[in-house]
């Protein structure tokens, strides 16, 4: 039986005053107002979100008045469709238009001076990008966390592979995107067909979701504007934010390689790489205990909103000539994971080194290829998939758990490193080329690994593909990584064809995921060393390209 839990609006607080704003259409959304006393004339922070303006997940209230003591009025409302708004409760269709609508109306405000600047995570900072791409010329400055402007879509690489999909997204519409509220509930993973346990909830509920039912419609008309749509807006200044155990971090990254390359854009792009997950949970405290969990504890929540918010404040302060200048913002300011914040021109650093580690017929990471080329497999069987690395693909580091256990199963290769003598510092892109033989339609997923000298697992970065051919050579990104190997330690490298329930099984090329069975088990295999090795490399090397 699933337990599921409604929950509606919070009350408005009482030093905020709730506006009704109109759009183009006609359709009213519902935004608090948190203003100066006088309310003279300043740059506004705008901030966009489905989760509940008032509510205490993403505790809006706290953060408008934090920002409101560093000198900015804050306007927060509920996207179209949510919680107060009106409107038909629509994932993603109308950010682009509503962000302008809002901006408009807020310039005609007499505590408004002209210039609004956005912030906000995952969706709600998917709301700032998107009113970039409406082209407002009163957006002065956008500083997304956590997010990118394709955010839950599966991306296309363009050399016969994708991303696979991750379970995220469905669960998000039948969660925040039913109704003007959200459910709380958690579904049945263990259950087949995957689509089983959401027809309970929807039954259960007596609604359904429209943007979950689209998905199964042929091409689902709840997906946002492409890339390119943002690459040919006016340019503003960005800063973008991105956690190194974020499992949105992919859109973050395509958002950033794209613009990065871009002449109009790329001169006000800042980044910020943190050792964070989308939860916003520390790697020094993971796993999370209760002191230092800002969902439960003031003091914690307390001690998150400089770290949080500050950088954002900067950012905003140089761009709109209130402190300093844009130009002398460092582009790029890295945490090391296990070690200290560095400042950069670019990323990958150029001081970044490149290293390479082959992998061995003797499960070992080696810095130099076999000369004799070798097959290794596994087994990966539908009915026992590989778990995921924990309860919560959004808050990796809360339950942040010992993954040495998943080494020993026999649908996983694992391949480990040598002991480090010193520490070493890990820093760029991280990529690994397989020769595989895998026919279309198959699953590889990738995960690097700290083993401590207790024989404890740890998750650095992970990646994953889907074969839409059969393919001799395969590429998976695992993104980036700034993550320091203590003296004493070894990185190991897993691989396998299943990480489950945070990404589909995979099924044949045509079948649905979602409706499927488990089918036979299957074996995979890879060729090592030889003339054209299977080779991790990690350092200043070319990103695994996304199809815009």
């Amino acid at each position: 039986m699933l337990d599921i839990h409604r929950v509606g609006p919070a009350a408005v607080p009482d030093d905020a005053v709730q506006v009704m704003i109109p759009m183009r259409d006609g359709v009213r959304l519902a935004a608090d107002l948190y203003l100066p006393q006088p309310p003279d004339p300043r740059p506004v922070v705008l901030v966009r979100l489905p989760y509940d303006k008032d509510g205490v997940y993403c505790f809006m209230p706290r953060i408008s008045r934090y920002l409101l003591a560093r000198g900015y009025p804050v306007v927060v409302q509920d996207v179209r469709g949510k919680y107060r708004s009106e409107g038909a409760t629509e994932f993603g269709l109308h950010e682009v238009d509503d962000g302008y609508d809002t901006i408009q109306w807020i310039t005609g405000q007499p505590w408004c001076d002209g210039g609004v600047v956005m912030w906000g995570d995952s969706y709600y900072g998917y709301t700032a990008i998107a009113a970039a791409m409406s082209g407002h010329p009163a957006l002065r400055a956008i500083a997304p966390r956590v997010t990118g402007s394709q955010l839950s879509t599966t991306l296309r690489y363009g050399d016969g592979t994708r991303d696979v999909e991750q379970t995220t997204r469905k669960l998000y519409l039948a969660s925040h995107y039913v109704d003007q509220g959200r459910y709380e509930w958690q579904p049945d993973w263990g259950g087949r067909p995957l689509r089983a346990t959401f027809e309970e909830f929807f039954d259960r509920i007596g609604k359904r979701s429209a943007g979950f039912d689209a998905e199964f419609a042929g091409e689902s008309r709840f997906v946002p504007p492409p890339l390119k749509a943002l690459l040919e807006s006016p340019a503003v200044p960005a800063l973008y934010t991105i956690g190194w155990f974020d499992n949105c971090a992919i859109w973050s990254w395509h958002d950033v390689h794209a613009l990065s390359r871009d002449p109009a854009w790329s001169g006000g792009l800042r980044l910020r790489l943190e050792a964070i997950d989308h939860e916003n949970y520390w790697l020094g405290h993971a796993p999370v205990a209760p002191a230092h969990d800002h969902a439960v504890s003031p003091a914690a929540l307390d001690g998150l909103l400089p770290r949080y918010l500050d950088p954002a404040v900067e950012f905003f302060d140089a761009v709109l000539g209130r402190s300093g200048e844009p130009a002398r913002l460092p582009r790029v300011r890295y945490e090391i994971c296990h070690g200290e914040w560095r400042e950069s021109d670019t990323w990958p650093p150029q001081e970044a080194a490149e290293l390479e580690y082959h992998l061995s017929a003797s499960l070992r990471l080696t810095a130099s290829p076999e000369p004799e080329a070798s097959v290794l497999s596994w087994t990966h069987d539908p009915s026992d998939l590989v778990p995921s690395t924990g309860s919560n693909p959004f808050a990796a580091l809360f339950d942040r758990g010992d993954l040495a256990a998943v080494g020993e199963r026999a649908d996983v290769l694992r391949f480990t490193g040598p002991c480090a003598a010193e520490d070493v510092d890990l820093i760029g892109v991280v990529t690994l080329t397989l020769r595989l033989s895998a026919p279309a339609g198959a699953h590889v997923h990738v995960r690097l690994l700290d083993l401590t000298p207790e024989g404890a697992a740890h998750l650095v970065a992970k990646g994953q593909v889907r074969l839409d051919a059969p393919l001799g050579e395969v590429v998976v990104g695992l993104q980036s990584v700034a993550y320091r190997l203590r003296a004493g330690h070894r990185l190991a490298l897993d691989l396998m064809s299943s990480d489950f329930p945070d990404y589909v099984a995979e099924c044949p090329p045509g079948a649905d995921p979602w409706a499927s069975l488990p089918g036979e088990p299957v074996t995979r295999e890879i060729t090592v060393g030889g003339p054209r090795p299977s080779c991790l490399r990690i350092g200043p090397a070319q990103p695994h390209e996304e199809t815009p």
